[in-house]
């Protein structure tokens, strides 16, 4: 496959968070590592939890994905951990932080929101000088993920819409990922919401095992769709960053 030796290697990053304003806050950040194990870190909001049970029914529902699940009281917490995660896990010489819609050239989420809770909390910036690159753009531009029906066109770039499209609908990929050499992990039905915002009630309710699937299913799918990108549009088209 076209993967040089100066290629980084990926690391996906998604949030869950509470709603959309400054006073929300963070209630999941998971990171899927190179290597294919995930590091999930919850937010519990001050609730007890037994944390290696998540792990072991993530790793069930998943497939075999080795989850670990690191718990903390508050969003302060949630974020100081991640900087210690960053710090334990992330090689700045060799891995690429990517994520989607995290913040591309007019828009973006999860990097303006975790930079404002970093604020507020005074807590130091964990991604400082890390290269980054957003799958939005060459997803959008790039592949074609919009799906038309009956002469009216609805765009599909959407994270869960434009993985099925890509992953789902095509024998090619079938081929691409049978000759990886890598851990992929095909079945995405453990995900239990079709978006993000589905989430927010479990989590109200301390029912957090069902934020965390979400989660996970997400920086898989940012993962493998920033595999695939890699291998089929040119390093030239793909916009990155040091943050």
């Amino acid at each position: 496959m076209l993967r040089g030796s100066g290629h980084r290697s990926h690391v996906a990053w998604d949030i869950e968070t509470t709603g959309l304003s400054w006073s929300d806050q963070i209630t999941v950040s998971g990171f899927w590592l190179p290597d294919g194990r995930a590091r999930l870190i919850l937010n519990t909001n001050g609730d007890d939890v037994d944390m290696h049970a998540f792990d072991q029914h993530l790793e069930d529902v998943s497939g075999g994905v080795p989850v670990t699940v690191i718990t903390t009281s508050d969003e302060q917490g949630l974020l100081q951990a991640m900087h210690q995660l960053v710090f334990d896990y992330f090689d700045r010489d060799y891995n690429r932080l990517i994520a989607f819609n995290a913040e591309s050239w007019k828009s973006g989420f999860d990097l303006p929101f975790t930079r404002t809770s970093c604020i507020a909390h005074g807590v130091d910036w964990m991604f400082d000088g890390i290269e980054f690159a957003d799958l939005w753009d060459p997803l959008k531009k790039r592949l074609n993920t919009t799906y038309s029906s009956y002469g009216s066109t609805s765009e599909t770039n959407s994270l869960t819409g434009s993985h099925a499209i890509l992953f789902d609908q095509h024998h090619l990929v079938d081929q691409f990922l049978s000759e990886w050499e890598g851990p992929w992990y095909r079945d995405h039905e453990y995900d239990p919401f079709d978006d993000s915002g589905s989430a927010i009630g479990h989590y109200q309710r301390g029912d957090y095992l069902p934020v965390l699937q979400h989660n996970l299913a997400d920086v898989h799918r940012t993962w493998e769709l920033g595999e695939l990108i890699r291998v089929f549009v040119s390093q030239k088209d793909i916009t990155a960053k040091k943050l």
